[in-house]
């Protein structure tokens, strides 16, 4: 029986997620057909229509608005690439209707609107899904294999660094909005989500954030004002005692960096950017002495990628790969399709859950929300939104 699948927004990413669907079935991993795509703007909606047909065969159905695409068609799932403010709407309808959802990150604009979203999805018994991309990532993989294997002994210190950007506009000027998230929001909660992903709960955060650019340029020239965070320094304490130090500089000039590093007893693990396929670099700690160690794979003999992964890169077992960056994330986002729709199937939990989803959200306005309160705070508080300025501040200026 045929899983029938609708996008909704059909702007840059979605365009991304159609380029996903053609490697999954190039691969022979395609385990749904894209039925139909929604847009408000009639230019993005024939674009996605010519997209999907020149790539996947066969041309979607076409709706301006989601109301009328679930009332003319039967889908057991949708992909919402919508900008964050309308995450919830789309899949509150789509929950009401039946249909499953997975959504792209962040999960929601706010985290109480992403905790209604979670218990909705659970009322209605349907699957919610958020897309994170990093942490499908092969190279990500095979260090959270060894990770967890122990060759770095027991963790105690995570570092998560990057800096670049300058002062320009990064992919939309929407980005760079506090009332649609912002890009601290945006691109940190790929950050909180690796960094769990690795090393388990985090419990505890505290940060301190500014607006550098307070105007950014795109690449036409044109001006575009800015209310959003572009800098954030934080720590955060994982539940199990280790520490992560976190800074996301967007606004870096000069040279760039990225840096992730996890510290063990028994040595260290450098992980590179992702989407990069750069290896691994492992140094243990033997008899007082730093020995590097080349062979990642002869310490995790039992590793080996799941069946679309390897499919996708082209190997089960890999601790290096060369591909170009655009087949890397069209990689990615086929992985997440295709365990969305697996989960569906088989009616257990996706990767990615609305949870997993929620608490990466929440600990990066933790770091937002604690500057404001002077204080360290809990991931727990930060779910119960009892004292939450940042975005209570977000809150009413959409009310505005």
């Amino acid at each position: 029986m045929s899983f029938a699948m609708g996008l909704i927004g059909c702007g840059v990413m979605g365009r991304r997620h159609v380029i996903g669907m053609k490697q999954l079935k190039a691969a022979g991993k395609l385990n749904f057909d894209l039925v139909a795509v929604c847009d408000i703007m009639p230019e993005n909606l024939q674009k996605m229509g010519d997209h999907a047909e020149e790539l996947l065969g066969s041309r979607p159905q076409q709706f301006a608005d989601f109301d009328s695409m679930i009332k003319s068609v039967k889908l057991d799932g949708i992909i919402v690439t919508t900008s964050p403010e309308m995450h919830v709407d789309v899949a509150l309808k789509a929950f009401d209707a039946g249909i499953h959802v997975m959504v792209e990150k962040p999960i929601t604009l706010t985290v109480s609107e992403g905790v209604r979203l979670v218990d909705a999805g659970k009322k209605a018994n349907r699957k919610l899904a958020v897309a994170e991309n990093y942490r499908r990532d092969p190279i990500n993989r095979l260090g959270k294999a060894l990770v967890d294997s122990g060759a770095i002994g027991t963790p105690f210190l995570a570092t998560q660094e990057s800096s670049g950007g300058g002062e320009f506009v990064i992919i939309t000027p929407w980005r760079h909005r506090k009332d649609r998230g912002g890009i601290v929001i945006d691109m940190g909660v790929h950050y909180t989500d690796i960094l769990e992903f690795y090393l388990g709960p985090i419990s505890t955060v505290v940060g301190m954030n500014a607006i550098i650019d307070k105007q950014r340029t795109d690449q036409q020239g044109k001006s575009h004002p800015v209310d959003a965070e572009d800098l954030s320094v934080g720590v955060m304490r994982f539940e199990s005692g280790a520490i992560a130090n976190w800074l996301l500089n967007i606004a870096g000039r000069g040279e760039g960096s990225f840096s992730r590093m996890i510290y063990g007893t028994g040595g260290s693990l450098a992980i590179p950017g992702d989407r990069t396929g750069k290896a691994l670099r492992l140094v243990q700690r033997r008899d007082g002495k730093d020995v590097p160690v080349d062979d990642l794979l002869s310490l995790v003999p039992d590793f080996h990628l799941d069946d679309v992964t390897a499919a996708l890169f082209k190997g089960d077992r890999l601790a290096t790969y060369d591909m170009v960056w655009a087949d890397i994330d069209a990689n990615l986002l086929g992985i997440e399709q295709a365990d969305f729709v697996d989960a569906v199937i088989n009616n257990r939990e996706p990767e990615v859950t609305g949870e997993q989803g929620l608490r990466s959200l929440a600990l990066v306005f933790g770091l937002l929300e604690s500057e404001l309160l002077k204080r360290m705070i809990t991931l727990d508080e930060v779910l119960e939104g009892n004292d939450a300025p940042y975005q209570a501040d977000i809150e009413r200026s959409l009310k505005a």
